[in-house]
């Protein structure tokens, strides 16, 4: 164990002794609790003198130093108080309630002021998160503070009672924010207990003047465990806060979405049981309109949560088109060609199949295109006037047959068109005009060129797309033979 966390539990277990059986159970309670808040003081010294913190490290532990010497001091009053007035050390508070409030304010400021790395809606929800519990918690307080203060002789006990009520509303809402956002300058575990201790503070406070009325051994051990929790939490983060604090940006924590119903089933049980056991009073009342308060701020945060969820659902919509149109282009680039924009082979051959499938009996004929002398287009005028011939070549294919037919390039300089429900004199007359369209003059990179091309015809209402291919092939390379433009396979029926 580590020595200086041995020495804190230590001093507690010797006051603890010492309470029981010694002759002054207050004094040394709160000279115990003086010496812990002084042990918190020196050690969040030591922390914010420690090398290699960043400056928000070194900013917490300073504050925490400076409200652990608040602390020290208050709780010091009041063991000076009780050692040479034991008899009205009860009546003098106000000093030591200011010294010790203030050093639980100081301390849970800096939480307050830390503003979480988050924007619109989520900041919104986050700050109606934190006041619902913080009304939730006011009522459980104002019942608290009610029931604590009765039978309270003058204002001191009051005020006592108030400031203590404020810690706890204070402490709840630090904690929230610290369970909602991870950018607290110390390791979620000393963050945990800091927060404990503050909260248990603001309890024992809340509660003073019933357990100022308990002069009993246990209940000055009691008063004991706020400040020992204190005390523990710089010795954590001495211990593990150069090893287990993260780094970079915080990870954000998302409060239940129950808390909200809870907390307001909570204040409806409470209000009912006020009713029926005092009936209607200042205190039912303020239970009524904290319910109302608290009702009010949960029904803002589901409109924000129901607003962020169509919102969710719209971007959602938006993603699924956007993935939509993202397939459809993946879909077009797989089976269109990237220069010409014309069907590629595989697209060709699917569609080529299908129509041979549902049109079997009606004719239907394939044109295969080869360009003339386009190799010698690309040695001498380069790549890109052989590119921008391709191109040309493809626009005025689409242009001369009919809509319903398909164009597709299948590689290099060959070019197909597939005509369904066509006859071989369609054929004929489809190639007529491609060879006709192909010879106008057309100007690439300042040169005039006039392109030709050599066009197999096969057609058929009988045989399957292969061999119509092939005999379309065939058809291509007699038509080059022969320099004769087209060529009709003898094989052609239809």
């Amino acid at each position: 164990m580590d020595r200086v966390l041995g020495g804190v539990l230590g001093t507690f277990a010797v006051a603890a002794i010492l309470i029981w059986l010694g002759p002054a159970p207050a004094v040394t309670s709160w000279s115990a609790q003086a010496a812990l808040e002084g042990t918190f003081a020196v050690l969040s010294w030591w922390l914010w003198r420690r090398r290699g913190q960043d400056a928000l490290c070194r900013r917490f532990w300073g504050a925490a130093a400076i409200a652990g010497l608040l602390k020290f001091a208050g709780g010091t009053v009041r063991a000076v108080d009780f050692a040479i007035e034991p008899a009205n050390a009860g009546s003098h508070r106000t000093v030591p309630t200011l010294l010790i409030a203030a050093g639980s304010l100081v301390l849970l400021g800096f939480l307050l002021t830390r503003p979480p790395d988050l924007v619109g809606r989520e900041r919104v929800r986050l700050w109606l998160d934190a006041m619902t519990v913080l009304v939730a918690t006011s009522i459980f307080v104002w019942s608290i503070a009610l029931t604590g203060s009765e039978g309270a002789s003058g204002s001191s006990e009051v005020a006592w009672t108030v400031v203590g009520s404020v810690i706890m509303i204070v402490s709840a809402f630090a904690i929230v924010r610290l369970l909602m956002t991870r950018e607290a300058p110390f390791t979620r575990a000393t963050g945990i207990v800091l927060s404990i201790s503050i909260a248990l503070f603001g309890v024992e406070h809340a509660l003073n003047p019933q357990l100022a009325t308990a002069d009993s051994p246990g209940s000055y051990v009691l008063r004991l465990v706020p400040a020992l929790i204190l005390a523990v939490a710089p010795c954590i983060e001495r211990m593990w806060g150069t090893l287990t604090r993260q780094v970079g940006p915080p990870k954000r924590v998302r409060v239940t979405l129950r808390l909200p119903f809870i907390a307001v089933a909570a204040t409806q049980i409470m209000l009912l049981v006020q009713l029926s056991i005092n009936g209607l009073t200042i205190k039912s009342w303020g239970t009524i309109v904290g319910s109302v308060v608290l009702t009010a701020v949960v029904a803002a945060r589901q409109t924000v949560v129901l607003m962020e969820n169509e919102r969710l659902v719209r971007r959602l919509d938006e993603s699924i088109e956007a993935l939509g149109r993202q397939e459809q282009k993946f879909r077009h680039a797989a089976n269109h060609d990237h220069l010409t924009g014309l069907a590629n082979r595989a697209f060709f051959d699917h569609h080529a199949q299908r129509l041979g499938n549902s049109d079997a009996g009606r004719g239907r004929a394939v044109l295969l295109l080869d360009l003339n002398d386009f190799k010698m287009v690309n040695d001498t005028f380069g790549h890109h006037a052989g590119d921008d011939l391709l191109k040309l070549t493809a626009t005025r294919l689409k242009r001369s047959v009919r809509p319903g037919d398909t164009v597709a390039r299948l590689g290099g300089d060959e070019f197909s068109v597939l005509l369904a429900d066509a006859s071989a004199e369609d054929a004929v007359a489809a190639a007529h005009r491609i060879l006709g369209a192909l010879a106008k003059p057309t100007h690439v990179h300042g040169h005039t060129l006039r392109p030709a091309a050599s066009v197999g015809i096969a057609a058929s209402g009988t045989k399957p797309f292969e061999s119509l291919l092939r005999d379309a092939d065939e058809a291509m390379y007699e038509a080059k033979r022969r320099n004769s433009g087209f060529y009709l396979h003898p094989d052609s029926t239809a």
